[in-house]
């Protein structure tokens, strides 16, 4: 695992995200796994937001602030990077994993594509004596039963 401190800690961090892309310039892997990392803070910082809202309506107003609040939603984000960094859903490790997987599709899809096809066909058919359609074939054809 990566420290957290030599990453972009977030997708606001714009200086972190110019070295996402001098990184994704030289190491693609590796720029797509941090991208799936962030990917994955995000999610989770939309599910701790969600909770915050439905729980807001079971706060008293004796332990709620404006103040609290805020704390609440910072160690929230903290927390959601520092879950996506563990890779505690594995949701940024497969979407790095889709992403890396369809650049090696692609290579499998061209050289599907190069390959000669086979010399022999899989279903061995006569094609010396051709096949006869009977009438009622012949109606079927034109529309006629």
């Amino acid at each position: 695992m990566q420290d957290i401190s030599t990453t972009a800690k977030s997708y606001l961090d714009f200086a972190g995200l110019g070295q996402l892309k001098a990184k994704a310039s030289a190491d693609q892997a590796g720029a797509a796994q941090e991208v799936g990392r962030q990917f994955e803070a995000m999610f989770v910082q939309m599910i701790f937001k969600s909770v915050r809202d439905a729980n807001a309506t079971m706060k008293s107003d004796l332990m709620g602030s404006s103040s609290v609040d805020t704390f609440e939603q910072m160690y929230h984000d903290e927390l959601s990077q520092v879950m996506s960094q563990k890779g505690v859903f594995g949701l940024g490790d497969w979407l790095a994993e889709q992403v890396n997987g369809q650049a090696s599709a692609a290579k499998a899809v061209k050289v599907y594509e190069q390959t000669s096809p086979p010399a022999m066909p899989l279903n061995k058919i006569d094609s010396a004596k051709p096949m006869a359609l009977s009438s009622k074939d012949n109606n079927v054809i034109r529309g006629i039963r």
